[in-house]
């Protein structure tokens, strides 16, 4: 079974995982999984944080050569901000440099209470989204992988704050390098304009802004996933996923949402046979039915709320004395969206994988790739 850990603090030595179950056999692009890296790294509205790190993973074992072995991969990538908190990490922090008042929205508050540290500082090493540099690194071996079996995955932002991007074909190939050009990652360029308005007022203001990402999955085969149980459902498997990446409040499969299709006789998917192949009239399901993959491209929709460190005074309280106060600043982003979409396309790459082994298990991938194109 595909499987990973992964382990490390934002401002620690590195961060670290274990990728388990990779088949053996496959030539693995190291420069593709540093460019996954290199595009969560951009956007507009994006912290001080990113002109530090130019992050670049290291595998430490799992391949010979660039080909994996079928033995765990062990991946990590090395946090350069570490020698500028070197003292701070290694030593006991002082009691009156603990942190004891949290920030609204964020790990700060739970943290404290749940692991009784007596210094938020603890929580927010681990919950914030540094932690995404190795997911993404993870998740880019896993979407090379896919890439050699013809399954492929976009995406793009849909939303930040009010303004919302025009709906394209994300597999047109001129649509998505007009995307990929773009600092917030969205085709029409009027709501660039404005998107990027809005994050320099909030830059300004000292606030954050959250909106929405769009995904599709092509190439997907037929069978993915099970209704049998709920925890094998292939939706659910997907928006565990999502929803566990930090500032992820609400996944849409397909187009659920769409006001304009309230009626069964609407949405639904109709079926058809042209030349001997099924097709469908529409993918308002977002190519899962039953908690299973039904041959159509997988659609969601990711909705990230605002990120919670702002520089703005917000009322919170001094769990040490006791009393009410306003929020202290810790280093953040204005706007995570942009650089969120390219962490959930590495996120579903593992799932989807990972999905694939349980149904086409397949220790080689010469054999697994003969499978899938069998299809």
């Amino acid at each position: 079974m595909l499987r990973f850990l992964d382990s490390g603090e934002s401002h620690g030595k590195a961060l670290v995982a274990i990728l388990e179950g990779l088949p053996a056999n496959f030539c693995l692009d190291l420069d593709f999984v540093n460019n996954e890296l290199s595009r969560r790294q951009c956007g507009y509205g994006r912290g001080n944080r990113m002109k530090i790190e130019k992050d670049k993973a290291e595998i430490w074992s799992g391949l010979r050569g660039n080909k994996t072995t079928g033995n765990p991969m062990s991946i990590i990538i090395f946090n350069k901000d570490y020698e500028n908190w070197k003292e701070f990490m290694e030593n006991e922090t002082k009691d009156e440099e603990k942190i004891v008042i949290p920030r609204p929205g964020h790990g700060d508050l739970v943290g404290y209470f749940k692991y009784n540290t007596t210094d938020i500082r603890d929580t927010i090493e681990r919950s914030s989204a540094r932690e995404t540099a190795i997911r993404t690194a993870v998740g880019a071996v896993c979407k090379n992988m896919l890439l050699e079996l013809g399954i492929e995955i976009r995406s793009k932002v849909n939303s930040i704050g009010p303004y919302k991007d025009s709906n394209m074909d994300l597999f047109d190939n001129r649509v998505y390098e007009r995307i990929n050009n773009s600092d917030v990652r969205v085709f029409d360029k009027t709501t660039e304009i404005k998107m990027k308005k809005l994050i320099d007022y909030c830059k300004d203001k000292g606030d954050t802004v959250g909106g929405s990402i769009k995904v599709e999955v092509k190439g997907v085969p037929l069978g993915l996933g099970s209704y049998v149980h709920y925890d094998r459902k292939l939706d659910g498997i997907l928006s565990m996923a999502i929803m566990s990446l930090q500032g992820i409040k609400a996944v849409e499969i397909g187009d659920i949402l769409n006001k304009d299709k309230v009626f069964g006789s609407e949405f639904l998917d109709e079926m058809y046979f042209e030349d001997k192949k099924l097709k469908r009239a529409s993918n308002n399901g977002g190519g899962i039915e039953a908690g299973v993959s039904n041959g159509e491209n997988i659609k969601l929709t990711a909705y990230m709320k605002p990120i919670p460190s702002v520089k703005l005074p917000l009322q919170s309280v001094n769990l040490k004395e006791n009393t009410n106060v306003t929020t202290r600043y810790e280093r953040s982003d204005v706007c995570g969206v942009v650089p969120a979409s390219i962490v959930i396309e590495n996120i579903v790459a593992f799932e989807i994988l990972k999905e694939i082994l349980k149904v086409y298990q397949q220790d080689d991938f010469n054999k697994l790739k003969c499978d899938i194109q069998k299809l």
